[in-house]
């Protein structure tokens, strides 16, 4: 049933809307009011039916209306020197003010009904997706002496001699030369030895919430007609979720300056910045999108291509990287298509472990990426289109940070402590992204 003054749940009467404007015409009908008669010698309100010999109209009406009435009187008899106007009276401006407020109350209570009545979200009190959902400060550059695993810059290959000891084997693909040569700028040779390590490179954030960047500490605006989620999850299925990502280049050891050579000391990043924004990239957002822009996902979604990923897992549980099946995250779980949405069975830990896979492969298959590992990229890195899964490696630095050791690609969150590193209600999480390179120490490079 409609409410009173509606022709519909929507649709407001012509005498409802009119008496928005003005308060004094009401709806006819029951509760709206008739001009009112009566046998006695007074209203009902104790208004005097007649006054000086005349008969007094009255009308059932807003109290404002009432109290309009009587201040045009006080202002008849102020005008005419009966009574001070500053006298505890209300008058003129100050009772057109009360007016007005009651005016705008109902405009906006009946603005509301109909609001409520014609957008059920609104009624049910779901005031979008952002509400509710945080953005945190991760801190990243306070934690780096502190919380950086430095023991996986170790071994060091040097000349074909392994330097240190260190958890993180160097990789399969690997130059395994002992001496090397580039060329300068003037197209002379020189010659030095071939050096490899692992070295901090980027930085991988995720968060539920568009725009909001943990490792800048900051909130930026994004339009919303970028994007193709909010990012919250709630426009999915109870097993689905989605999560922005966020890269930043991160060449710590340039920063730091700790290598002066003119080829390994130089990187293709001088310092921290933003790379990559999830929420300025429609394939991230739509699976559709991303089909097209990476066919090669077709080839394998299919059962035999999504079950091939479970030898992929076991070797992962093996402590090996798997190359042979490059549409595999190990134990993170099937790498297409590259776009932010996972199911949550698996836990924070983990399914940003296989965005974190998803976001370089994406920017690998753009060429966006260069490979820094092999006999080809001792002068300079390449960029390619294809991955090797054994480049990088992967620290968390928040929430908790995973300071004694870093993981392999694939590597299940057990291993790890992947859960234990996630509190209750954390939801964003902040990767250090270590990649294997190979360069020609003492050459000046190209």
């Amino acid at each position: 049933m409609p409410p009173a003054g509606f022709r519909n749940s929507t649709v407001p009467t012509p005498e409802f809307r009119e008496s928005l404007r003005y308060p004094e015409v009401m709806p006819k009908g029951p509760g709206f009011g008739e001009p009112a008669t009566f046998e006695s010698g007074i209203y009902p309100d104790g208004t005097p039916k007649m006054k000086n010999g005349r008969e007094v109209p009255h009308t059932m009406m807003f109290p404002g209306k009432r109290m309009r009435n009587r201040m045009t009187e006080e202002n008849i008899r102020v005008k005419a020197g009966k009574e001070r106007p500053d006298e505890g009276k209300t008058h003129g401006r100050s009772g057109s003010g009360v007016i007005g407020i009651q005016r705008a109350a109902v405009f906006i209570m009946g603005a509301v009904t109909v609001l409520a009545t014609a957008f059920p979200a609104i009624a049910a009190g779901n005031r979008g997706e952002y509400s509710g959902i945080g953005c945190p400060r991760a801190n990243i550059l306070g934690k780096v002496l502190s919380d950086l695993p430095w023991s996986e810059v170790l071994p060091v290959y040097l000349g074909g001699t392994a330097v240190g000891q260190g958890s993180s084997p160097v990789p399969e693909n690997a130059s395994r030369k002992k001496v090397c040569g580039c060329r300068d700028s003037l197209g002379a040779m020189n010659y030095g030895v071939v050096m490899g390590m692992w070295e901090p490179a980027f930085l991988a954030e995720f968060t539920r919430k568009p725009g909001c960047f943990p490792v800048l500490g900051a909130e930026i605006p994004v339009p919303e007609n970028t994007l193709g989620s909010l990012g919250s999850g709630l426009d999915g299925g109870s097993d689905i979720g989605f999560l922005h990502a966020h890269l930043y280049s991160f060449p710590l050891f340039a920063m730091l300056n700790l290598f002066s050579d003119l080829n390994c000391g130089r990187s293709e990043y001088l310092d921290m910045d933003l790379l990559y924004a999830s929420e300025l990239d429609p394939a991230w957002q739509s699976e559709l999108r991303a089909l097209r822009e990476f066919p090669e996902s077709r080839l394998t979604a299919s059962a035999a291509g999504v079950s091939s990923c479970g030898a992929d897992a076991m070797a992962a549980y093996n402590g090996k990287v798997n190359n042979a099946l490059p549409h595999c995250a190990g134990a993170w779980g099937y790498l297409y298509p590259l776009t932010g949405w996972t199911g949550t069975s698996g836990g924070t830990a983990e399914n940003t472990s296989l965005l974190a896979a998803r976001m370089l492969t994406l920017l690998h298959r753009r060429g966006l990426l260069r490979n820094t590992m092999g006999d080809q990229a001792l002068c300079s890195g390449e960029h390619s289109l294809t991955m090797d899964k054994t480049l990088y490696r992967f620290s968390m630095i928040y929430p908790v940070p995973e300071s004694g050791r870093s993981h392999f690609w694939g590597e299940p969150v057990t291993a790890w402590q992947g859960d234990m590193r996630i509190p209750p209600g954390v939801h964003e999480a902040v990767y250090v992204v270590w990649r294997y390179r190979n360069c020609c120490l003492g050459a000046g490079g190209g």
